[in-house]
């Protein structure tokens, strides 16, 4: 049981610095430190839900439950591979060339939409 609030927690700490990261890079690019605090939220982001997808596996394990049973489980793995993905691209677009605008859009979209599928599973776990 401690493990599923560690699990929400940590989900929902990733959510809000993601969102966060977003808002940044959204309102924020006439400053000059705004790329160093939109990286360190999505890093922190991303790290918080790679966290609390390895505890809630350890839960299930240790429970002798069944993996991905459920749409939450499902919506959530493609959430934080996506998660993990949007930083890992943003850091490509500067190694990227003449191929950045591409991996810059990827980088957007995979941003956007582990934002919108943490969400929808914030919202199913608690309805």
């Amino acid at each position: 049981m401690v493990f599923l609030y560690a699990h929400a927690i940590l989900m929902c700490t990733g959510f809000l610095f993601l969102f966060t990261g977003l808002i940044i890079a959204r309102t924020m690019k006439r400053k000059a430190w705004w790329l160093k605090l939109h990286r360190m939220c999505g890093i922190s982001g991303a790290s918080c839900a790679a966290l609390g997808f390895c505890v809630v596996f350890l839960d299930i394990a240790l429970a002798g439950g069944q993996h991905l049973s459920t749409p939450h489980g499902y919506i959530g793995i493609v959430a934080v591979v996506l998660a993990i993905a949007a930083p890992v691209l943003g850091f490509m677009q500067f190694r990227a060339g003449r191929r950045a605008k591409v991996i810059k859009g990827f980088h957007i979209w995979s941003g956007r939409i582990a934002l919108l599928l943490m969400l929808i599973n914030i919202i199913l776990k608690i309805y």
